[in-house]
């Protein structure tokens, strides 16, 4: 019975280090899918705002104070959206970090669960081994007898 416990506690173990892993590749896939959705948000915004300044420009090319206003604007605002992408990778780097070191966390919780059903296996197997390969006692005929454990007490006699 032993050994199914053990067993049983190994294979969790595995399926737990597999969950740890599969979880890490997911939070891996939806990091990168919020960054590259981020990234191609800003890229549309800046090609919108750059269309916007060509039509100010053909509108009115002699405003060359309305347009260098307006271009100064859209520069400050695509480095305001370049800093927030930037805030939001370095976000995101310290949140895979930390998913980082709780996976390494489950996968070493694991490995010692597996690891120790794997001893316990071990164990029962080398005791049952241990168990067969010692001599029997015969009962007089040649059979085998199964061993059993017998407690001897000792008298101690009055002399008299």
């Amino acid at each position: 019975m032993a050994g199914s416990d053990a067993a049983t506690k190994f294979f969790e173990a595995v399926n737990e280090t597999s969950d740890a892993v599969i979880d890490a590749i997911r939070a891996a896939n939806d990091r990168g899918h919020r960054v590259s959705a981020a990234f191609i948000e800003q890229a549309q915004e800046n090609q919108r705002e750059a269309v916007e300044l060509a039509k100010k420009f053909i509108s009115a090319p002699l405003d060359i104070p309305g347009f260098y206003s307006s271009l100064v604007e859209n520069a400050t605002k695509a480095q305001g959206r370049a800093l927030d992408a930037t805030r939001q990778w370095f976000g995101e780097v310290a949140e895979a970090q930390k998913e980082t070191r709780e996976i390494f966390q489950r996968v070493a919780k694991a490995n010692r669960t597996a690891n120790e059903a794997t001893m316990e296996t071990a164990r029962g197997l080398f005791n049952r081994a241990s168990e067969s390969l010692q001599p029997a006692a015969t009962n007089g005929d040649g059979r085998r007898t199964p061993r059993t454990t017998e407690t001897r007490t000792t008298e101690i006699v009055p002399a008299d």
